[in-house]
């Protein structure tokens, strides 16, 4: 009974991202997600009690895959620099492979009202910390393993989300001219030359 629930449920996921990713999310109609789901606009509200519903589920959906990746890569037997470029890496090309994504993440779909966004924060933000945690992990097995320096793995891993959501802002203002080594060597990197980035805020003359 539960696998025909979540089966009915992704279906109506599925034709939601279809819908909002073609015309926004204010112009997405349920009856139009019902009618690509093959059911009855009734049934899609014994899934999901709104629209807001069906949009928080659908970004849901998208981390619960992002964070299946990056399962499968913290569980590879590479060094942690690696795993942290490969988790770039496959996040990007997930993304990038389906414009959707893009669009389904777009301002104008995640600008809504206070109310959907409270309701969005509860239900997303705990996806997002657990990709948090996940980096903030690897973080610190490389600093245990001497291969990054002794920095705040919290921090880090919040940088580094940062970097990523830059990476997609990059990619979507100039998709042609893009390369998606920049941001992700300014993550590892920064920005000044040789040793000058070793000094801490309070060394610094």
């Amino acid at each position: 009974m539960k696998a025909k629930y979540e089966e009915k449920r992704l279906a109506i996921l599925k034709a939601a991202f279809a819908v909002v990713t073609e015309r926004g999310y204010s112009d997405t109609k349920v009856d139009e997600v019902a009618r690509r789901a093959g059911i009855a606009k009734g049934t899609v509200y014994l899934y999901f009690e709104d629209k807001p519903a069906i949009y928080i589920g659908l970004v849901d959906w998208l981390l619960e895959q992002a964070l299946a990746t990056t399962a499968e890569v913290m569980a590879r037997p590479i060094s942690p620099r690696r795993k942290l470029e490969e988790l770039f890496s496959s996040w990007a090309s997930g993304v990038m492979s389906n414009p959707g994504v893009m669009a389904l993440l777009s301002m104008e779909n995640v600008n809504q009202t206070n109310t959907v966004m409270k309701r969005f924060k509860k239900h997303v933000l705990p996806h997002v910390m657990e990709m948090q945690d996940a980096v903030a992990g690897i973080v610190k097995q490389g600093i245990e393993q001497g291969e990054f320096r002794p920095v705040d793995p919290r921090s880090a891993a919040v940088m580094y989300l940062s970097a990523f959501r830059a990476e997609l802002m990059s990619a979507s203002r100039s998709p042609r001219a893009h390369s998606g080594e920049s941001v992700k060597e300014l993550f590892f990197c920064g920005i000044l030359a040789g040793d000058k980035g070793r000094h801490t805020v309070g060394k610094r003359k």
